[in-house]
C-alpha cells in the first residue's frame, strides 16, 4: 500500500485514551476498572473503526490498548486493514489544585505493515462548575500523523510538535454536553471536531460530531460517532 493511502486511513482514528473526539480529555480510569470506547468515522468512501481499552492502575495512572484504523471501503465491500495500528497507551495525571491538573500520556505501537509509530502529549486541565478546558502540546511520528508540519514550527526538530485543545460544556442536567476539540497541523489529523455527548445512563455515553479539516491539512470531512463505557 502506498504511504499516502496509509496516512489517509489513519487520519480518521482517535489517537488517545479517554477523549473528546481526538484530543485526550486527560480523565483517568478508576483503579481496577476498565474504560471502553468505540469510535466510527464516516466519509463518502467508507468508514473507519477505532477501539480503546484502558485499565486503572491507581494513584492517577492508567494503561491500555488501542486498535486504530480498521477501515471499510464501500467500493471494495471489504475491510482494508493494511493501515491498522495496534498500540499500547498510558497516562499519568497530577492534581495541582481542585480546579487545575496536568497530565502526561501517549501511545506506541506497530501497524499491520510493521511500521512503528508514537504519539505523546502534555495537557493542562482546568475545570469550572459547568465547563472543562484542556490544552497542551503533542509530539507525533510521521507514521502516525504524516510528514507534514505539526504547526509548532515550520522546520527542524520542533516541526514534530504541535498544539491540541478541547472544551466540554454542560448544556442540560449533566446529561447533554457540548464538546469540541482541535489538533494543529497540515498532516492527516489536522482538524476541528464539533459535536456533543449524551449520557444514556450513568456510565454509557453516546457522542456525535462533525470533523472539519484545518486549512491546508490532509484530513477530510467526516461524521463521527462514539459509544463510551465509563466505570463508576
Amino acid at each position: 500500500m502506498k504511504k499516502g493511502l496509509i496516512f489517509l486511513l489513519i487520519s480518521f482514528a482517535g489517537f488517545s485514551q479517554q477523549n473528546f473526539f481526538n484530543v485526550p480529555s486527560s480523565d483517568i480510569t478508576k483503579a481496577k476498572h476498565v474504560f471502553f470506547q468505540q469510535q466510527l468515522n464516516f466519509i463518502n468512501a467508507g468508514f473507519q473503526s477505532s477501539t480503546t481499552f484502558c485499565y486503572g492502575l491507581g494513584k492517577n495512572y492508567e494503561m491500555g490498548l488501542n486498535v486504530i484504523g480498521v477501515t471499510v471501503d464501500y467500493a471494495a465491500s471489504l475491510a482494508d486493514n493494511a493501515g491498522t495500528f495496534i498500540v499500547l497507551n498510558g497516562q499519568k495525571k497530577w492534581d495541582v489544585s481542585p480546579v487545575f491538573s496536568t497530565a502526561l500520556g501517549g501511545q506506541i505501537g506497530l501497524s499491520s505493515l510493521a511500521d512503528g509509530g508514537a504519539y505523546a502529549y502534555s495537557n493542562g486541565v482546568y475545570k469550572l462548575e459547568h465547563t472543562k478546558l484542556v490544552g497542551g502540546i503533542y509530539y507525533s511520528s510521521d507514521a502516525y500523523f504524516g510528514p507534514e508540519s505539526r504547526g509548532f514550527n515550520a522546520s527542524g526538530t520542533l516541526d514534530k510538535f504541535g498544539f491540541q485543545a478541547g472544551i466540554e460544556r454542560n448544556l442540560w442536567k449533566e446529561k447533554l454536553l457540548f464538546q469540541a476539540d482541535f489538533i494543529s497541523g497540515r498532516h492527516s489529523l489536522g482538524e476541528v471536531v464539533l459535536g456533543g455527548a449524551y449520557f444514556i445512563s450513568k456510565n454509557v455515553v453516546l457522542s456525535a460530531g462533525y470533523q472539519i479539516p484545518t486549512m491546508g491539512s490532509k484530513s477530510q470531512d467526516a461524521v463521527v460517532f462514539e459509544i463510551t463505557y465509563i466505570p463508576l
